[in-house]
């Protein structure tokens, strides 16, 4: 089975228990490691994978032996995008560009997992610059389909149970699809709540660190750990949210399949008493299904490689050198233009929800399941892309399959109130998830 159970919260329970180490968890993740990566390619191959963790399983028993305080992720596992420096490994984001040439210093999120104990499993398969490009990684769930991307490794690898917990970025749609391709929980928060420092960049008005899990409350463990000044409710939301979903062409960007089995699922939770309310939102249609978004992020990648690109352009693969090309000829003007109507939109709806008693926004995570290989697609920008241009907290939620394959179901919060969205999301999970079944229309 390349499917496979693994809970971040228990790993952490079982830290302070009589006879833990890092063996514990390394030996059988070694040994599934060995089973089932080669089925669906989510790390970036070593050559000396297993010498290396060996090396830091062994620093890790010598730094706390006999030492009861233990840090929280004390010998547990967890994959990194390689779009993140990581001390002692390469960095290749995908590309064919010496290693020695995107080198830079690691960051403040890859030091706080080290800090808390986390062995790093390796760097995760992304598709050229998070952007565009052949990858090696299959779906876990069914492998002639895509996991989506470009976190493709990162979702692979939490949905095969290869590790608990996987950090990737987003820019349109890098955690939202793939989390959704591959029926694990992708979260990415609010922009500029998690330092980018040692991320290569792609659009730095968009970027932003997300996490992968296989359910909620991993989630909001790995959120309290790695997010900084995280202060999650004191107790449980005191009523249930009410639902707002987008009027107009957002609520076409889907499936005719997808958008059945969406109207289901909301009809369900207004029948166990959530309140849903359709709102016209305050957004162009161009802004949707327009290439704005496309010409500003492209716009970003061309000024973010700029040097590199002029010296080493044959080593880029086709799309990216085609990509770099249009953003070079987007004059700056236009994005600082962008750039203001991000900040406008964010602002805008903050105050849509206060007028209309939004708690969450929410849709499907994707507009299909994951398509097949063949296909060339690694995920629709569409449902994500529009929450993350206003630099909003979302959350994809494992919630359906159609046809055999995994479908998120997207919750969206107010800018900055990262912690409510994952609060709110708690009390949604148990209906989607099945602890309390959604009723059939």
């Amino acid at each position: 089975m390349l499917l496979h159970k693994v809970s971040l919260t228990e790993m952490m329970s079982r830290i302070h228990e009589p006879g833990y180490s890092p063996e514990t968890v390394l030996d059988p993740y070694l040994e599934r490691y060995r089973q089932v990566e080669p089925h669906i390619h989510a790390f970036v191959p070593e050559d000396e994978a297993e010498g290396r963790l060996d090396s830091e399983k062994a620093l890790l028993q010598r730094t706390y032996s006999g030492d009861e305080r233990k840090p929280a992720l004390f010998g547990i596992p967890v994959g990194i995008k390689d779009l993140l420096h990581v001390d002692g490994l390469p960095t290749r984001a995908g590309s064919q560009l010496s290693a020695e040439l995107l080198a830079g210093a690691q960051g403040s999120l890859v030091a706080k997992l080290r800090a808390l104990g986390a062995v790093i499993a390796g760097k995760t398969v992304t598709e050229e610059f998070a952007y565009n490009g052949p990858i090696a990684t299959l779906n876990p769930h069914n492998t002639g389909h895509t996991p989506g991307g470009s976190s493709a490794g990162s979702a692979a690898a939490v949905a095969a149970g290869l590790c608990p917990l996987a950090v990737g970025t987003q820019t349109l749609r890098s955690v939202i699809a793939p989390a959704s391709f591959c029926g694990v929980v992708g979260f990415k928060p609010s922009y500029g709540r998690v330092p980018l420092d040692g991320v290569l960049l792609f659009s730095p008005s968009f970027d932003t660190v997300g996490f992968f899990t296989q359910n909620l409350p991993d989630m909001e463990a790995a959120a309290a750990l790695l997010v900084p000044d995280w202060e999650a409710p004191a107790a449980p939301m005191p009523r249930k949210p009410v639902l707002g979903i987008p009027k107009g062409v957002y609520m076409e960007l889907m499936s005719a399949e997808v958008k059945g089995l969406f109207e289901a699922q909301i009809t369900g939770l207004e029948q166990l008493g959530y309140e849903v309310r359709y709102v016209q939102m305050p957004w162009e249609d161009e802004l949707i299904y327009g290439n704005a978004m496309l010409r500003f992020i492209e716009g970003e990648l061309a000024r973010e490689h700029e040097h590199r690109f002029a010296e080493h352009r044959a080593e880029y693969g086709l799309p990216v050198q085609e990509a770099i090309l249009r953003g070079q000829q987007i004059p700056e003007e236009e994005l600082e233009q962008y750039r203001t109507r991000q900040r406008e939109l964010r602002q805008d709806l903050m105050e849509l929800m206060e007028q209309e008693g939004i708690d969450l926004w929410v849709s499907p995570a994707q507009g299909g399941t994951a398509p097949k290989i063949e296909e060339r697609n690694t995920g629709w920008a569409g449902m994500p892309a529009v929450w993350g241009f206003a630099g909003v907290p979302t959350v994809s939620l494992p919630a359906a399959t159609l046809e055999g394959m995994p479908l998120g179901f997207q919750c969206i919060g107010r800018y900055g109130e990262d912690e409510e969205l994952l609060a709110w999301a708690r009390q949604l999970w148990p209906c989607l998830a099945g602890e309390q079944p959604l009723p059939v229309k």
